[in-house]
């Protein structure tokens, strides 16, 4: 009878840990709702597109004067005295960014001695290093003047006069902006004069 509980025990608790433990399948989540909008992106903002100044577009002029030095101021760099050259020639020429020669024009002095050239549009990056003050130069060319046609280097007006910056600006139609650089002034000298003190 000892031997038997035992057994008889341990039927009854594998009986009861059998009903305890017995699987039961859990049910599967719910389908989404199909009216669920899915959830949003994070939102995203592209930054600025960086800017290049030497995709800037410019339309260039460059402008100055021209005089015939006075005798009394030949021989130095002075222009005291000195009148405007109406039909006196320059030459303009600026140089690309490999300096290379990529835009020249000829411009031809008014009745006050003033000349003005204009180029075209071009980006800023394609002068040489990126500034057409740089890049760009003026050079005396011819008078008309058979008196006064000496060529001088004043302002550089024989070896290439710089341009300055004199703040001449205004914007194109097309997203160009209109620049205005000047040179000069440049002079030629009279190839004789008449001397101030008589000879003895």
């Amino acid at each position: 009878m000892a031997s038997v509980l035992p057994i008889a025990t341990l039927l009854s608790l594998l009986a009861a840990s059998a009903t305890a433990t017995s699987y039961t399948p859990s049910s599967p989540p719910p389908p989404p709702s199909p009216h669920t909008p899915p959830p949003a992106p994070a939102s995203y903002t592209p930054p600025p597109p960086a800017t290049n100044s030497g995709d800037k577009r410019i339309k260039l002029r460059v402008e100055g004067l021209v005089y015939c030095q006075s005798c009394a101021s030949r021989g130095s760099q002075s222009l005291a005295g000195a009148a405007a050259l109406p039909g006196a020639k320059v030459t303009v020429t600026c140089r690309d960014r490999k300096n290379r020669v990529m835009a020249w024009r000829k411009a031809t002095a008014d009745e006050n001695g003033y000349f003005l050239a204009k180029f075209g549009v071009e980006r800023l990056g394609d002068y040489y290093m990126g500034d057409p003050r740089k890049a760009c130069f003026v050079r005396l060319l011819s008078s008309p003047d058979a008196k006064c046609n000496d060529i001088t280097n004043i302002n550089g007006g024989m070896v290439g006069a710089m341009l300055r910056d004199e703040g001449k600006r205004w914007t194109g139609g097309e997203g160009y902006q209109n620049v205005a650089y000047a040179a000069g002034p440049l002079a030629f000298k009279p190839s004789k004069c008449v001397p101030t003190r008589p000879y003895y």
